[in-house]
This record gives structure tokens, C-alpha cells and sequence, in this order.
């Protein structure tokens, strides 16, 4: 098996993972699919993404990467959309992707 194979084999058995983590997201609202979020995210932490900024940034630039293992139909949201819809440091200013009204 080759690298590019082995990588999308470990790609899958992360998404797997995930596949029961619950989403409450009014679906009404999704524009970004959980798994597609999270996938992002994963890949562009461990490519050295620190902020919003960067890790839209790195969903732009590799989105045809990201397409080899989920469909990204929507393409992958801005940095303004990631600041509404990810977790804050401080609880008292939290909207997390499980906002029931997130439009994420």
C-alpha cells in the first residue's frame, strides 16, 4: 500500500472515530457538515494553523486535499464563520458548533 492510500486509510479510521459524536445543530442551518469540520480542523492544526485565520486559510489553499476525503460541497468556511461557530476560551462568551441555532 502506497503513502497517498495509507494516508486516506487513516483519514477514514478518524472519521470513524467521530461517526457517533452527536450534532445538534439545527440541520435546517448546516452549511458545514460536523465531519467536514473536523476534519479540517485536524489537518490544519497539525499542519501548524494557531488560529481561525490560519486554519481557513489552509481549508482554501488544500481544499482539493480535503475533497479526497469528504465532498467540501460548500467549500470550507472563512474565518469570520469559524470565530461564530467554534468554542471560546472564555464560557461566558461561548457559541459552540453545538449552538442549537449555529450556522455553521
Amino acid at each position: 500500500m502506497g503513502t497517498a492510500d495509507e494516508a486516506i486509510l487513516e483519514g477514514v479510521v478518524f472519521m470513524d472515530h467521530f461517526a457517533d459524536l452527536p450534532n445538534p445543530r439545527q440541520l435546517s442551518k448546516v452549511i458545514y457538515p460536523l465531519d467536514e469540520i473536523l476534519l479540517l480542523s485536524l489537518l490544519a492544526v497539525v499542519a501548524g494553523a494557531e488560529t481561525f485565520t490560519a486554519i481557513a486559510q489552509f481549508g482554501k489553499t488544500k481544499l482539493a486535499l480535503l475533497r479526497r476525503f469528504r465532498p467540501f460541497a460548500n467549500g470550507t468556511p472563512d474565518h469570520d464563520r469559524w470565530a461564530r461557530c467554534s468554542p471560546r476560551s472564555t464560557p461566558s462568551r461561548s457559541r459552540s458548533v453545538s449552538s442549537p441555532g449555529s450556522q455553521c
